[in-house]
């Protein structure tokens, strides 16, 4: 990942203060409510044709790594109290929809549960099992099934 410490710590601040807006508690993060009611002056985003073109794909839940890259895009592009120069590529974005989708804190706890498996983490935060592998090992942490 080319994305500097900064620029990682800065995308998960943006990651967490969504979850926070939103008063999420637990997985997994309603990215449609996200897109659909966006928080501080974004637009509402229509994601009707995004679930058609990742309905049916190589990894199950890709459609909803697919919509938070598109919020993150979004939040690139307006300008206002969102726009604090973060970075413009894909690997901010793919970093931004694994921190949004699989906030730290949560993922962080499950991976304690006893006997939890990638799978299960992977179907209970409702992403692909490589995105959560690929998070889980941002942060430091093994489950069974990596």
């Amino acid at each position: 990942m080319s994305l500097s410490v900064q620029d990682q710590t800065m995308i998960e601040k943006l990651a967490t203060d969504i979850i926070k807006h939103y008063k999420f508690k637990r997985p997994p993060v309603p990215i449609e409510k996200i897109l659909s009611d966006p928080p501080l002056g974004l637009e509402s985003i229509d994601i009707s044709d995004l679930s058609l073109v990742f309905g049916i794909g190589e990894h199950r839940y890709e459609y909803r790594m697919a919509m938070a890259r598109l919020l993150y895009r979004e939040i690139c592009r307006v300008s206002g109290e969102w726009e604090e120069k973060y970075p413009y590529s894909n690997d901010a974005a793919r970093y931004f929809s694994s921190c949004v989708l699989i906030p730290s804190t949560w993922a962080v706890k499950a991976a304690r549960r006893p006997l939890v498996s990638l799978e299960k983490l992977s179907e209970d935060f409702q992403v692909p099992t490589y995105a959560m592998s690929s998070r889980l090992a941002q942060l430091g942490k093994r489950v069974r099934g990596m």
